[in-house]
């Protein structure tokens, strides 16, 4: 057997399998991390107007930090709001602009570029759920029924 043979039936295929494998590791990990980011930014959308009523909603905050590991601005807005949602702050509101922020940069990073913050800061929250959330109905109260516009549909 010649160098040649050997290159050609030995060398070249392993090398061509290990590229392989560690380009399809990498596209795996790349997909996954796309995946995880969506989900995130997904689970915060659908509750943002609930919050911490909703255990995934928590559990979506937890992960920003693992998840979102190389977006810093995402990371220092997550720790801001963090801080604003502890007494005393919390009762100033300024965690709102901070979380809307957050979700931005999240909804940027995430692949949700033509997410407007507009979009962001509108929800659809109907009167029924209260039932659901009653801790809305405090908000409503607090808020001076702001949050939601007013109609019978409401």
């Amino acid at each position: 057997m010649t160098l040649t043979d050997v290159l050609e039936k030995i060398v070249i295929p392993l090398i061509a399998a290990c590229v392989g494998a560690i380009l399809a590791f990498r596209y795996q990990t790349t997909i996954e991390l796309k995946r995880d980011k969506r989900h995130i930014i997904q689970t915060l959308m659908m509750y943002r107007n609930v919050g911490a009523s909703e255990l995934s909603f928590i559990e979506a905050l937890n992960a920003v930090d693992i998840v979102y590991h190389n977006n810093k601005k995402v990371r220092v807005l997550l720790h801001s709001f963090f801080a604003q949602v502890k007494e005393p702050y919390f009762s100033n509101y300024q965690w709102k602009d901070t979380f809307y922020e957050m979700l931005f940069e999240m909804a940027q990073s995430s692949g949700y570029s033509k997410l407007s913050k507009n979009d962001i800061r509108n929800y659809y929250a109907p009167i029924g759920l209260d039932l659901h959330y009653p801790s809305t109905v405090a908000k409503r109260q607090t808020l001076g029924d702001a949050s939601t516009p007013e109609s019978p549909e409401n």
